[in-house]
């Protein structure tokens, strides 16, 4: 019998929230006269990616055996205080794209994203080493610019 695991409830959640969100993009507007591809095209993109990479993890929760064995499966309740410094990346990242999107009206995408991008995966690779640190520039210093190069010139929507 199977187990509905952590990893094939998000994977089914996030199929299910894709599946839906993909059928809502056909409400978008079509492409005008100077809009090549059109506001849907970037959504069901993206949304296309989170519904394939929600259908790997689901697949892979089913060729990988669970994590926890039989009869662990009750863990004993934590504090709230225990629960927040197990949490804190989450907590931190919650609160760091809320600054980001205070920001993005303020000073602009390009610096506001960048300094999001950095932050962000500063905290998620824990950087330690130069090594670490290289990674993330480069990733951040690509990205940004590369989402802004389509947004203006393929997409033509302007940010801020």
């Amino acid at each position: 019998m199977l187990t509905l695991t952590k990893d094939r409830a998000l994977a089914l959640a996030m199929l299910a929230i894709s599946g839906i969100l993909l059928a809502e993009t056909r409400n978008i507007a079509p492409p005008t006269s100077w809009q090549p591809y059109g506001s849907a095209l970037f959504p069901q993109i993206l949304l296309g990616i989170i519904a394939v990479l929600s259908l790997l993890l689901l697949l892979r929760s089913f060729l990988m055996p669970s994590e926890v064995p039989k009869g662990e499966t009750d863990r004993p309740r934590r504090s709230p205080a225990a629960w927040v410094r197990h949490n804190a990346i989450v907590l931190s990242l919650f609160g760091l794209f809320g600054l980001y999107a205070l920001l993005l009206p303020l000073i602009g995408y390009l610096p506001a994203t960048l300094g999001f991008l950095v932050t962000s995966l500063a905290l998620l690779l824990g950087i330690d080493t130069r090594r670490k640190w290289i990674i993330n520039l480069a990733v951040s210093c690509t990205i940004a610019p590369l989402v802004y190069v389509i947004f203006r010139f393929v997409l033509n929507v302007w940010l801020p």
